[in-house]
């Protein structure tokens, strides 16, 4: 199977269920469905541009996703209770119940589970709701991914304590309050109007200061002695920056929570490859790009070693529009370096792109 846009779909079988951005509904669309154009375009009205589809071209090809689609609806399910808490806390004035917290453990447990099995990263690490489900499941996204960037750096360098020693016991409950901040990190966006959180375009210097008020707004709904302080850091601190120039407290360096620090590369890459009510998603590769580039200044350089290690620009299933226009998938992945499949005649050929890239571009 392949991931095309969904223009392109016209005629071919989808391969994957299309899910409701509510996670308790029915499946907007059954795997199996050949796409017509009235599909298609009620695809496009619900904000859903790329679907999963089986073909010739792609047949044989079996992409991998970091969550798998079971565990992902379960979480969806997790975190659509716990923001319902967070509503009732935040009109309370009070933090996230106990109850709440300890439904989203487990969910970060089962999910931590799930990627201890992912030997390979060949991962597909985006889900394909619309543009209306952005928050949770960029939630569970970033929680995947961050779960990945800390169990594999955790395993090669430890963790540092808060006397700056390195240490390698507890790292799974080192994982999970990891994974509790991620799953949350957004939550304090539900005291920001939704004009702001939607708006389609580059949002005022009065609206940017009340969108940079969600750090400490979720982190204030966090503030119980039930919910550990490594948590509520996660929270407060993802959007610090490793030169200092982040928000709310303009932290740099080692000042910044580690685990702030995993969680800033894991929301800025899923931020950028998703689907948003004011942007579409961009390719797998620009988003390794602008998380490599920012080594040293926006993230910690040994985080970013980590996640290039990890997160391949071209992962098994997507496109690449190749020099000559046609569009080819990527069947596999040779050290790191994409094996494409392009049509030829009525079958297909691979290709190997060049280590300068230059064989071909994503589609």
């Amino acid at each position: 199977m392949r991931l095309t846009v969904v223009t392109r779909a016209v005629g071919l079988r989808l391969a994957r269920d299309i899910a409701a951005s509510d996670p308790h509904q029915m499946p907007i669309l059954r795997s199996g469905a050949t796409l017509s154009e009235r599909y298609v375009q009620a695809l496009l009205d619900h904000g859903i541009h790329a679907v999963w589809v089986d073909d010739a071209l792609s047949a044989g090809i079996t992409p991998q996703e970091l969550v798998p689609p079971a565990v992902r609806q379960q979480t969806a399910r997790a975190v659509t209770k716990a923001v319902a808490h967070a509503k009732d806390a935040l009109e309370r004035r009070s933090p996230l119940d106990e109850q709440a917290t300890n439904q989203l453990k487990a969910i970060v447990e089962q999910l931590a589970a799930s990627i201890a099995h992912r030997a390979d990263v060949t991962l597909f690490l985006n889900d394909l709701a619309g543009a209306d489900a952005y928050t949770h499941q960029h939630s569970i996204d970033v929680c995947a991914l961050g779960l990945l960037i800390g169990r594999t750096l955790f395993d090669r360098d430890g963790w540092h304590d808060y006397r700056g020693s390195r240490r390698w016991d507890d790292i799974p409950s080192r994982l999970i309050k990891l994974g509790m901040g991620l799953l949350l990190h957004d939550i304090g966006k539900m005291a920001v109007p939704q004009a702001i959180l939607n708006k389609p375009g580059r949002l005022t210097p009065e609206e940017q200061a009340v969108m940079r008020e969600h750090p400490e707004a979720g982190a204030g709904l966090l503030d119980a002695e039930h919910i550990s302080p490594l948590v509520r850091a996660v929270v407060r601190e993802h959007h610090e920056r490793w030169d200092g120039n982040g928000y709310p407290q303009g932290l740099s360096g080692d000042r910044i929570n580690e685990l702030a620090r995993i969680a800033a590369v894991a929301d800025v890459y899923d931020a950028v490859t998703s689907e948003r009510p004011y942007k579409p998603a961009a390719a797998p590769y620009v988003g390794v790009g602008i998380v490599v580039d920012g080594a040293g200044t926006a993230f910690d350089p040994a985080i970013v070693e980590i996640f290039e290690a990890i997160v391949p620009p071209f992962p098994v299933g997507s496109e690449i529009r190749m020099p000559d226009g046609s569009i080819g998938v990527v069947a596999r992945l040779e050290e790191k370096r994409p094996v494409v499949r392009v049509p030829e005649g009525d079958g297909w050929r691979e290709v190997r792109v060049d280590d300068d890239g230059d064989l071909a571009t994503a589609a």
